[in-house]
């Protein structure tokens, strides 16, 4: 009996790769952004909201 073809690649570990490499953005780059964003939105509830999240995150 004939063995099995090898897998051509490499079982994907894409759940290991950091949040970065998969283009989201990290807790203080998501910060940056916020920080810019806020000054502009004029909505109470939201502005709360984002600030909420906002102050959650590492500086």
């Amino acid at each position: 009996m004939d063995k099995p073809n090898p897998p051509s690649s490499t079982t994907c570990s894409l759940d290991e790769a950091p949040d970065a490499w998969r283009g989201y953005l990290s807790a203080a780059e998501l910060a940056a952004e916020l920080d810019k964003l806020l000054p502009r939105i004029r909505d109470d509830a939201l502005h709360a909201r984002l600030k909420a999240i906002r102050d959650s995150l590492p500086d």
